[in-house]
């Protein structure tokens, strides 16, 4: 898969790394293990969606009606990061349409400093170790 999902505060705020070339299948198996995730903690829950390195993503509008974050009642903030306008605007949308919060940026240390700011109860964030996940 050319994704990989962690956690970088336990069960308060998950990160997931998209890279190389999704489809829209491995999109619909990147939600569906972000749902289970959330589904372990009854906390809030932050999301940190970093695309820097993703080449291409296919993606229909099923796809977009899919990735609506209704599976996930426990959602705080949905960070996006990517360099790319148009993905950032399309992921705006999408939390638009989920009627939840969503804030897109063009940097990992961008979204990380947001989401440190707005709440305050999360103990310090740590900068995710990409050598850990597969390039």
């Amino acid at each position: 898969m050319p994704y990989q999902m962690s956690w970088l505060i336990e069960k308060r705020v998950l990160y997931a790394r998209m890279y190389d070339r999704m489809t829209s299948q491995q999109l619909t198996a990147y939600y569906q293990e972000m749902v289970a995730y959330s589904q372990t903690s009854e906390l809030l829950l932050h999301t940190i969606t970093n695309s820097t390195d993703l080449k291409s993503m296919e993606m229909g509008l099923r796809d977009l009606q899919n990735m609506t974050f209704a599976g996930i009642s426990n959602l705080g903030w949905a960070v996006f990061i990517s360099p790319s306008k148009m993905n950032r605007f399309f992921a705006s949308v999408i939390t638009q349409l989920s009627k939840k919060r969503g804030r897109q940026f063009a940097t990992l240390e961008e979204g990380l400093r947001f989401l440190q700011e707005i709440d305050d109860s999360l103990p310090p964030i740590p900068m995710p170790d990409k050598t850990q996940i597969p390039a």
